[in-house]
């Protein structure tokens, strides 16, 4: 083979191989809001315009319905959205408090109104079932990282809230056990890349991370531990997915302020080490 033909080769497969791992990076730090558009009678509509937005954001997206009267948003980043329907002929309809986040696939049916008029139908409940789900998983938003207290200010430190996850000893020390297998077969992800604590030469799936991150970045974290669909890849325990938080529309910060005082600190010691601490400080 010729050397030119060669060098176009092997860089046309080293951007495909990038392109699919960016995408399988993309997948798991997002979201799905799919659904079905329908008439008053339950019959299809197709070629329905259907409309997602972040309020926080202004991000947005549009599609229209296929010949089945589907729609899928894929690839979604977790937040709060409201999709609005539009059809000539039909009351807009417009549907609110969708909140995604990490993984979730948010499924709506969505029936529309004949009308001639400009009309607008607005709902206000949101499913909260995610119908499609087949892992054993539970996800932290961010209220509950920014509100739970921690004595370390990690967010590894809330994963034993989830159920069936503990931490245990393990050869290196501490190590996340996921439904009783051994944490070498776990895979933690920080928005689609590697968080594992190989940095300091231990195994893969112990409990000190590589980085540390402030809790304040977190904005939610996946953690599943059993079932972990096709995305997520080499593992066969279980998977922490976390994500951090990006920019909104409205400026906004946090403070933390950590103070440990000695005199508010009780004093566990026995009657006779506390007299010989006395006569060493007189």
């Amino acid at each position: 083979m010729d050397k030119s033909v060669w060098r176009v080769t092997f860089c046309l497969a080293l951007l495909l191989a990038l392109g699919i791992g960016a995408r399988a990076q993309t997948q798991i730090t997002t979201g799905v809001i799919q659904g079905t558009v329908l008439d008053e009678s339950g019959a299809v509509l197709p070629a329905a315009n259907v409309e997602v937005k972040n309020p926080d954001t202004n991000f947005t997206r549009s599609l229209a319905t296929d010949s089945s009267g589907r729609f899928v948003f894929l690839q979604l980043q977790p937040g709060r959205y409201l999709l609005t329907v539009s059809k000539q002929g039909f009351a807009t309809l417009v549907q609110e408090n969708l909140d995604l986040t990490v993984g979730q696939t948010i499924s709506l049916s969505l029936n529309m109104k004949v009308s001639r008029l400009e009309e607008k139908i607005t709902i206000t409940a949101a499913p909260t079932i995610d119908t499609v789900k087949t892992e054993s998983s539970s996800t932290l938003n961010e209220r509950a990282v920014g509100n739970l207290p921690i004595l370390g200010r990690k967010f590894e430190d809330l994963l034993t809230l989830t159920p069936g996850v503990s931490i245990t000893q393990g050869p290196d020390g501490d190590e996340i056990n996921f439904a009783g297998q051994r944490g070498i077969f776990n895979n933690i992800s920080l928005d689609g890349g590697d968080y594992n604590n190989g940095f300091f030469g231990e195994q893969a799936g112990g409990q000190r991370a590589a980085i540390d991150i402030p809790l304040d970045a977190v904005k939610e974290f996946q953690v599943i531990a059993t079932g972990a669909s096709a995305e997520f890849g080499r593992t066969a325990g279980g998977v922490v997915n976390v994500i951090t938080k990006s920019g909104t529309n409205s400026f906004h910060g946090s403070l933390f302020h950590f103070q440990r005082l000695e005199v508010l600190t009780a004093d566990t010691r026995g009657p006779h080490r506390r007299h010989l601490r006395r006569q060493t400080s007189d």
